[in-house]
């Protein structure tokens, strides 16, 4: 048997116990981040759309193909995210849906909050309320059906004791267009808006006679209480420089869009996506300063593991030299190696001990039978010496095939020294008997 051949017999134990370990090992490991992804997100003229179309574009440089699924808004996307099966991984939310969603925090985590999303009240003039609890009995917005909107403004109602047709209440629900149209013509006294500053939307209202929006006195006290909610300031003349509306600097609410995402979602793809939105948003906006989104304040989901820990520490170093699916399929083997390492050492440095018992065995397993014979021959009794004789010539021809490493051949050759010194007592033993 070759030398090589006689290593990987006497340690073919290790590689068992190194291809059981393997196997368990690989259980722990994630499997490969998908190539596709859905994102539910919302009306094809807004942001929550534009955003994702972005990330679209940077995630297909990543190999990563984004499927957008337009919606109603944001209830309609955690719907999309929590059905049975999920027809979404990941969608963009307006924080604030988990106050009337509970039952879905255990189920659903949020990347990130990235930008401020205000929440308007515009009101016809003669309907202004001091605070939301001067809303009852009026005409009411409140948002279309399936937006996060509506959510949060019968949240906001209902916590100030506001409720649909309580003392001739009435909450509409509408969509924008819906909204200020109907607030133009006066069949509605008030309603509530989640849009940018920069909304064409905002600016319509704006130039409509006796129509104004609420100044929140009580910001600090809802920011207190809904963890999810910021107050924004809206300085004087940031809505149209022209007319200079504001005409002195207002404070209201705001909720902010947050990146959500399910169970199907895989962690690894995290800081890819993270990365992206923090490139896209790093100049900030009207409300936001720069290089303030995306964040881990504000979400009302819980935060993942893996997007507190790219907050905390930024993008994996990996990820920064290297394209994603490079980083992605180092990490996994690291999770692999790292551990099947602590195995494979203590067990490499006995195969050396156990090759050389193996080699020395062959030779040393003769020498039991030569010292018999040497312990016959002092103590007279070798009974028969011809038979022993014999016996000796078969394990010289025997010897002469055996084939061991260069670094024990004189092993060997002593034993052959031993094996002819025997030979020769025994030749004397079995002449003097002749003799006789």
């Amino acid at each position: 048997m070759s030398t090589i051949k006689t290593f990987i017999v006497t340690n073919i134990w290790i590689l068992l116990i190194l291809v059981v370990v393997a196997v368990g090992l690989y259980q722990f490991v994630d499997p490969a981040p998908p190539k596709t992804l859905t994102i539910a997100t919302g009306h094809e003229d807004g942001r929550y759309f534009q955003l994702a179309k972005q990330l679209q574009a940077d995630l297909r440089k990543q190999g990563i193909e984004l499927e957008i699924v337009p919606t109603a808004g944001s209830s309609e996307n955690l719907r999309l995210l929590t059905a049975e099966p999920a027809e979404a991984s990941i969608a963009l939310v307006q924080s604030g849906l988990e106050e009337s969603l509970p039952d879905l925090l255990d189920n659903v985590h949020s990347l990130g909050s990235l930008y401020y999303e205000p929440i308007w009240l515009f009101f016809r003039e003669g309907h202004k309320p001091s605070l939301l609890t001067d809303l009852s009995g009026k005409r009411i917005a409140i948002g279309q059906d399936g937006s996060g909107t509506q959510v949060v403004a019968q949240h906001l109602l209902r916590e100030n004791g506001v409720a649909d047709g309580v003392v001739g209440t009435q909450f509409k629900a509408l969509d924008i267009e819906a909204s200020v149209s109907q607030l133009a013509g006066g069949e509605i006294d008030a309603a509530f808006f989640t849009i940018s500053p920069n909304s064409e939307a905002i600016h319509r209202l704006l130039a409509i006679p006796g129509v104004d929006f609420v100044d929140f006195k009580r910001s600090d006290a809802y920011t207190a209480r809904y963890p999810y909610l910021s107050a924004v300031t809206i300085s004087e003349g940031l809505l149209d420089l022209a007319r200079n509306i504001p005409q002195e600097a207002r404070v209201t609410l705001a909720s902010t869009a947050t990146l959500v995402v399910n169970d199907q979602f895989h962690p690894a793809l995290t800081p890819v996506v993270l990365e992206s939105l923090s490139q896209r948003l790093r100049n900030g906006g009207v409300l936001e300063k720069p290089k303030a989104f995306p964040s881990g304040n504000n979400t009302g989901f819980s935060l993942t593991a893996e997007a507190a820990h790219y907050y905390q520490y930024g993008p994996p170093f990996l990820l920064r030299y290297f394209p994603f699916w490079v980083a992605s399929l180092v990490d996994r083997l690291v999770i692999l190696i790292i551990p099947f390492l602590f195995v494979l050492i203590p067990l490499s440095k006995l195969a050396g001990p156990i090759y050389r018992w193996r080699i020395r065995s062959k030779i040393y397993r003769w020498y039991r039978y030569l010292l018999d014979i040497d312990r016959k021959i002092a103590e007279k009794q070798l009974k028969d010496p011809e038979q022993e004789q014999q016996r000796l010539a078969d394990m010289a021809n025997e010897l002469a095939e055996v084939e061991v490493p260069l670094s024990y051949a004189d092993e060997l050759y002593h034993l052959k020294q031993h094996l002819e010194y025997i030979s020769r007592r025994v030749g004397q033993l079995r002449d003097v008997n002749v003799g006789r």
